[in-house]
């Protein structure tokens, strides 16, 4: 190989090694129309998309289940692929439980939920935010945090900028509507109104279902591989029949009483690789981040991400 060819080589870029894509369910709840597709060089990022973007196609389209493919090329570590049928939350308990992509699913930020938007609108429509340079010693944040059990993400939202003491009338008016707390962040630059966002019924199941498949894995690996071998294998059907597409098994126990989903979701059976018949990624521009992908909804893919 000459020096030219061998520099012309190290500039070549190489391709994202990750691809999403977030699919409606068709008729026979199967994976249907291309709704979202990005190409990632990262875990994290591809765990973002996925999650944000199930979301909003869950949102928009009002439905409550999607279809997840996340397809990987030979470089990426095992467990990267995952093909999963089920709705946002339940999609971010999979990832979460999945090391590859546990680290996106914490660093996810979901639009504010409806309550949250309504309440904030109408605080600004009450009392909009003065132009108010962020370098006075006085300004400061308000900005709504809805928070909800692990694993599934958090919402923030800013609010505005105000003067000390309107800043915390502000605050105070958004913690008593909406069930929070008020506390000061970066020095008393931020005043931060932290409630517990109220959660859909399916939800609830998610996160109790991620819950009782961490404490599954904790236990068999704390069990002796030779003397619990038959205990290992019961739990190990147990963790299977959980994250399979039979119907949850979440007991009661660690449900509150709620019981378990009745509709089959979960992992389906995922591919290892790339398959060779997928469209080629154009090299000729790389993404090191979360793309904007355009969609049939006249939508762009971009929002939620904090």
């Amino acid at each position: 190989m000459t020096s030219a060819e061998s520099s012309s080589a190290i500039a070549q870029p190489a391709l994202p090694g990750i691809e999403v894509e977030i699919r409606s369910l068709d008729q026979h709840q199967d994976p249907g129309f291309l709704h979202y597709r990005g190409a990632f060089y990262t875990h994290t990022a591809a765990a973002r998309f996925a999650i944000t973007q199930a979301a909003a196609l869950s949102e928009v389209r009002e439905v409550p289940a999607v279809a997840v493919s996340i397809v990987a090329d030979a470089a990426q570590p095992a467990g990267t692929a995952v093909e999963f049928i089920g709705t946002p939350a339940e999609l971010a308990g999979e990832l979460a439980s999945n090391s590859n992509y546990a680290p996106g699913v914490r660093r996810t930020v979901l639009p504010a939920p409806a309550q949250v938007t309504a309440v904030v609108a109408a605080t600004l429509t009450r009392q909009p935010p003065p132009d108010i340079d962020l370098n006075r010693l006085d300004a400061v944040e308000v900005e709504v945090y809805s928070t909800r059990p692990d694993p599934l993400p958090n919402s923030r939202t800013e609010v505005g900028v105000y003067d000390h003491d309107t800043a915390r009338g502000v605050a105070e008016q958004l913690a008593e509507q909406l069930g929070g707390e008020v506390a000061a962040m970066r020095g008393d630059t931020v005043l931060r109104v932290s409630h517990t966002a109220e959660l859909s019924e399916v939800d609830q199941h998610a996160a109790a279902r991620y819950t009782r498949v961490e404490e599954l894995r904790a236990n068999i690996s704390a069990l002796d591989p030779v003397a619990d071998a038959e205990h290992i294998t019961a739990l190990a059907q147990d963790l299977d029949e959980l994250r399979g597409r039979s119907p949850a098994s979440v007991s009661t126990e660690h449900t509150g009483g709620l019981a378990a989903p009745v509709r089959p979701r979960g992992l389906v059976s995922a591919p290892s690789r790339l398959s060779a018949d997928r469209p080629a990624i154009d090299a000729a521009a790389p993404r090191l981040s979360v793309p904007t992908a355009q969609t049939s909804i006249g939508r762009a893919a971009d929002h939620g991400l904090g």
